[in-house]
């Protein structure tokens, strides 16, 4: 197994709730004297381990604080049931403390912001979070980059972080555009969904000199349009980014009812008669003994990636992992049976 370093969890305490909407809320969090290891990365994300549940259930959500805040800020939408989200969203208030991983990510690529770029956004929903984290820190930094935005929602109440990115676009470098789907804006363009077409249309609309680079966040049927659309504009692969990454092709189950797996980590090594189903590979290898790294279990994280050596394997879903790197064989744990 490859690991994506999660750093070493410590306790933090909940220093604010802001609520933002009925469905979500801005918590400040304050981490006391671990401070220097919670470095803030643009477009990144905190994984918290959620005491909603036997065992402890681990969550990952966006950061959103400014480039000189010093205590992490994150935004969480409630998406229904009783736990992760929900937990958040009505048990978090201050003075809570809990068990959380330092910041990660990596949305954002250092080598993109060396150099002017215009970088062109798109979010739906709470995928805003990551991205209004991306742009304060673009505009914040000595390059003198240029910021499009476009945001889609269902309508006007449902736009979160609306007074924030107002305010960012009074900067002359950013344009944020909004599209709602409730059809209660002027023209086609800015009403509907984004989908594929509307994506060319819109980058017809993205008038620079500059180099173009591409952020995608939200969710996932989005983010396959907006990539067909960017496709069909010969945007180049190498020059976009999403949080979560493409949705992949599904290999054809053709596995036996069971099979012998082997499986290593840090020098460790089980063996175990693995019989696909509702478990992962994920949660076999751990309830075989061996403690390898996972998160977010939602294929976002990236902590449980590894490299298959010999076999095959089925994937539900692996964003956090690149073409290059499924290229290389490599697989996310949580995802794969």
């Amino acid at each position: 197994m490859v690991n994506s370093p999660m750093g070493t969890p410590a306790y933090i305490t909940v220093k604010h709730v802001h609520r933002l909407s009925p469905k979500a809320v801005r918590v400040t969090l304050d981490p006391g004297d671990n401070l220097d290891d919670w470095r803030n990365i643009p477009g990144g994300f905190m994984t918290f381990c959620l005491p909603c549940g036997d065992p402890v259930l681990t969550r990952s959500y966006s950061l959103v604080q400014g480039p000189e805040s010093i205590y992490p800020e994150v935004i969480v939408k409630e998406t229904g049931g009783t736990r992760g989200s929900a937990f958040v969203n009505r048990k978090f208030q201050a003075g809570l403390k809990l068990m959380a991983y330092p910041p990660q990510g990596r949305l954002l690529p250092t080598f993109w912001t060396t150099t002017p770029n215009h970088f062109v956004l798109f979010a739906a929903g709470v995928g805003i979070t990551p991205l209004y984290h991306v742009m304060q820190h673009l505009l914040a930094g000595p390059v003198d980059h240029e910021i499009t935005l476009f945001y889609g929602n269902s309508g006007c109440h449902d736009i979160l972080l609306r007074e924030e990115l107002d305010e960012l676009s009074r900067d002359p470098r950013v344009n944020v555009v909004h599209i709602l789907s409730d059809g209660s804006l002027d023209d086609d363009l800015h009403n509907g969904r984004i989908n594929a077409s509307k994506t060319m249309l819109l980058m017809q609309t993205v008038d620079t000199a500059l180099p173009k680079k591409v952020l995608l966040s939200g969710p996932k049927s989005m983010k396959t349009e907006v990539r067909r659309g960017l496709d069909l504009c010969r945007v180049p692969e190498a020059d976009i980014r999403a949080e979560d990454f493409h949705h992949p092709p599904h290999l054809e189950a053709s596995v036996a009812s069971t099979c012998e797996v082997t499986a290593e980590y840090k020098g460790k090594t089980v063996s175990f008669t693995y019989e696909p189903g509702e478990e992962t590979l994920m949660d076999a290898v751990l309830q075989h003994g061996l403690n390898a790294p996972q998160s977010c279990r939602g294929g976002v994280c990236g902590s449980c990636r590894a490299v298959v050596l010999e076999g095959e394997v089925s994937e539900e879903h692996s964003y956090a992992l690149t073409a290059a790197e499924r290229a290389q064989g490599m697989v996310l744990c949580c995802q794969s049976r």
